[in-house]
């Protein structure tokens, strides 16, 4: 009797394990950081996720260096037990990884004692120039192996504008096919005329902000994806920020499953995705003194959500359409992609 007790409790934490920690691939999302008047840096957070692919040892506990541009800085992370990267908010000597520890999770420091936000003194640190800057995260394992994962630090103006664009239904055709089709080498699955709308708009003086529900572990290939997209005339999709969710690839389908079933359905699974987008926007937004968002592009009721209440004009929010038409939502008129392209001047004055 006690002997399948402890079956028992060993078969539900193995389980839980599986629910807590379905991490299995790494990613990084990219970073704005913003340059106030009084030379003040402030940034959104440094969102990185090492997964078990790359670390199936305990990941608590690793140190996180950072190179930006080809070169190592004076700034350090460290993973916890699922393997995301934070910066300690105690003044504290690093300690040395313990596998035990880390197995038994005893090594994660209390949630306010981490943070994934870096200080204006931490950014210094850094050496941004303006512009782009390579983003690298490289932890060295216990068994001696180095793993790495990339993004890019955008350093911006105060008076910079961004259009706010999805990605699953907006720059491709829909949601759940848009995720899994490219994935498998199939990368047309896009609305035509797309790449040349964004690089017109940027073209205008606007950054294209890519804001979606795909997992942090899907980070490289998802810039690989959007970043190689071409259209006739010339055009190449535009390089911009692209935020991502920091969970797991098996939690975002689930995710995409349960919502193409029914909203009512996926609520009592998971978080209301407007929420998440909601919350990332509004760090973005807060860099700057003015609204940044200027325009946003999305396909679901949870990317229109999430516009209004960053307060994007109705009138700058358009919904995409399977059938690649673009709606206003503050007029409810109706074009397809040649005519919202011929009046992109009208949409967007230069900035």
């Amino acid at each position: 009797m006690v002997s399948d007790v402890l079956k028992l409790c060993v078969v539900i934490l193995f389980v839980d394990g599986l629910q807590a920690d379905t991490n299995f691939l790494t990613g990084a999302n990219d970073i704005i950081v913003v340059k106030d008047q009084d030379g003040f840096l402030q940034g959104t957070p440094f969102s990185v996720l090492f997964g078990k692919k790359d670390i199936w040892l305990p990941r608590s506990g690793h140190v996180v260096s950072l190179k930006v541009n080809g070169e190592v800085v004076p700034v350090s992370m460290t993973l916890n037990s699922v393997g995301q990267g934070y910066f300690s908010t105690l003044e504290t000597r690093q300690n040395k990884y313990r596998f035990w520890s880390a197995l038994l999770g005893v090594s994660d420091p209390m949630p306010h004692q981490m943070t994934d936000t870096a200080t204006h003194t931490q950014l210094e640190k850094l050496n941004l120039k303006m512009g782009n800057n390579l983003l690298e995260y490289q932890v060295v394992t216990a068994s001696g192996s180095r793993v790495k994962a990339d993004a890019t630090i955008f350093m911006l103006n105060s008076t910079q504008k961004f259009v706010v664009s999805d990605i699953d239904g907006t720059v491709t055709k829909s949601n759940l096919r848009g995720l899994l089709l490219p994935a498998l080498g199939i990368s047309d699955w896009k609305h035509p005329g797309i790449v040349e709308l964004y690089s017109k708009i940027q073209e205008r003086g606007y950054m294209i902000l890519y804001l979606t529900s795909r997992a942090i572990g899907q980070s490289d290939s998802t810039r690989e994806y959007l970043f190689n997209l071409r259209e006739e005339g010339g055009y190449r999709m535009p390089v911009g920020p692209v935020l991502m969710q920091v969970n797991s690839v098996i939690d975002t389908v689930k995710t995409e499953v349960f919502f193409t079933i029914g909203p009512w359905v996926r609520k009592v699974i998971d978080q209301d995705p407007e929420v998440q987008k909601i919350a990332k926007l509004a760090r973005v937004k807060g860099l700057f003194t003015d609204n940044p968002l200027y325009a946003g592009y999305g396909n679901q009721d949870s990317d229109i959500i999430a516009y209004k209440a960053l307060n994007i004009d109705l009138d700058r929010i358009f919904r995409m359409d399977e059938s690649s038409f673009i709606t206003v939502i503050g007029t409810e008129q109706k074009s397809n992609f040649t005519q919202h392209i011929d009046i992109v001047n009208d949409i967007y004055p230069i900035n």
